[in-house]
């Protein structure tokens, strides 16, 4: 079985916080599967696995070294805090404080305390962490060793990879999306250039790049070809639905008002502002009897005119409630008892929540952009230009007006064959061989059958 070293330099940066992004989830299911994949090799490769380093994290100069119990005891915290399906005592009293604000039964107040800035002695941490790395010894990684980086973290630092080159080793990558290419009016300035430095690094150094859809491995392609760079071979492999989502939980009462929910970030790009000029225009028009709408997302960047309407508009109170995160025993059950999950965003590498709706059986209106149409495959969803605010409207109303009956969930993509159609490329030659992952029923049936390369 191929030596794998990983990349963790995401989940150590992301240490502190208490739920988890898309991506860091990524980084923790594979960390967990490097890890099980470890042990089976406990017996036939003793020598090879104390020669190799497990876990690795990037630094300014190069890669350094993490300890194996350092690494184990990040990795099992992460794992208690972000992957639980119980929901704990804390989640379930906000769930339930949730509810009665739907329900008009108590006035909801967002926690804007909990949508701040870095702390301080977080930042204190990270200065010291920074130091600290600088002097850390540098891995021992033997000939032929696979490495994996599965998140977008410090990849633009381009010379910190050059180790990779010195002595063979297999790069595998996982590209989440080029949207800072494909879309900069939807990111920081700053960020473009950064994320051109990511996938120069990706491009210069991989063997095989993995990607979560056919539209960023379409756009990962046509960007090597602009760069003229031969690209890596490419293989599409959607990320696994979490077990939460799996299964419908039924565990607490719903609430009798209709609601909506969106997920994501607050920032221009999940179109937040379509929605919230919608729910101006249903509380105009039916007052307190008008659906609620909840926002589950942290604040982003310019978000001004956002913030504005959350914040001034008289119309929203009570019927807008914003919520700056849940663990995802929570969610799901909030998802579960939604009356549809609303997606109106303008780009997107994949559309995991559309997966997670449908699989809990709740309908879903969504913008009509290509990775939203692949992330439903062949599910009911509906379907939107994001700026077509009168058919959003008309959407919205048919489903407070008659809730369309809920069909058996959808057959979701598991992380176990996620990792199974991996073992197939790691273990095979990932620098020359083709190949696309058919195990997954309805990626068969909603992707070109062959590779990306």
């Amino acid at each position: 079985m191929n030596a794998v070293v990983m990349d963790i330099s995401r989940l150590v940066e992301r240490a502190h916080c208490p739920t988890p992004t898309g991506i860091d989830r990524y980084e923790l299911h594979y960390a967990l599967w490097l890890n099980e994949r470890r042990k089976r090799t406990a017996s036939s490769d003793a020598l090879q696995l104390m020669e190799t380093p497990p876990f690795i994290e990037t630094g300014y100069r190069g890669a350094v070294s993490v300890g194996t119990d350092r690494a184990d005891k990040l990795i099992s915290t992460l794992n208690n805090r972000w992957a639980t399906t119980e929901l704990s005592v804390s989640q379930a009293a906000l769930l339930e404080k949730i509810f009665a604000a739907i329900d008009g039964k108590i006035h909801w107040q967002a926690d804007t305390a909990m949508q701040g800035g870095k702390s301080r002695s977080h930042k204190l941490r990270k200065f010291a962490h920074m130091v600290t790395t600088h002097f850390a010894d540098r891995p021992r990684v033997p000939h032929g060793t696979s490495f994996m980086h599965v998140s977008h973290s410090r990849l633009e630092r381009t010379s910190a990879f050059s180790w990779l080159k010195e002595t063979g080793r297999n790069g595998i990558f996982y590209v989440h999306d080029l949207i800072p290419l494909s879309h900069p009016e939807f990111v920081r300035p700053e960020e473009p250039e950064r994320h051109r430095r990511r996938m120069d690094t990706v491009l210069q150094h991989a063997a095989l790049v993995l990607c979560n859809s056919q539209v960023t491995a379409r756009a990962l392609r046509t960007y090597a070809q602009e760069r003229n760079r031969t690209p890596p071979s490419i293989a599409v492999l959607p990320p696994g639905v979490e077990q939460c989502f799996l299964d419908s939980p039924q565990d607490m009462a719903r609430p009798r008002t209709p609601y909506f929910v969106t997920l994501g970030t607050i920032e221009p790009r999940k179109n937040h502002i379509l929605l919230l000029r919608l729910w101006q225009y249903l509380a105009e028009r039916d007052g307190p009897k008008a659906p609620r709408l909840v926002i589950v997302g942290k604040r982003g960047w310019e978000n001004s005119h956002i913030l504005a309407m959350l914040e001034r508009c008289p119309a929203l109170p009570g019927l807008v409630i914003e919520v700056p995160g849940l663990e995802d025993a929570a969610l799901a059950r909030l998802v579960s008892g939604a009356a549809a999950l609303l997606a109106p965003s303008f780009a997107e590498g994949y559309g995991m929540p559309i997966t997670e709706a449908l699989a809990l059986r709740t309908p879903v209106i969504a913008s009509n952009i290509a990775s939203h149409r692949e992330a439903a495959g062949i599910d009911d969803a509906i379907f939107l230009d994001p700026l077509d605010g009168l058919n959003w409207r008309a959407a919205v109303d048919a489903i407070t007006t008659s809730p369309p009956r809920r069909n058996r969930g959808s057959v979701a993509h598991r992380w176990d064959m996620h990792f199974g159609d991996l073992e197939a490329l790691i273990e095979s030659d990932v620098a020359a061989r083709r190949y696309s992952a058919q195990r997954a029923p309805r990626r068969a049936l909603t992707m070109p059958i062959g590779a990306i390369s």
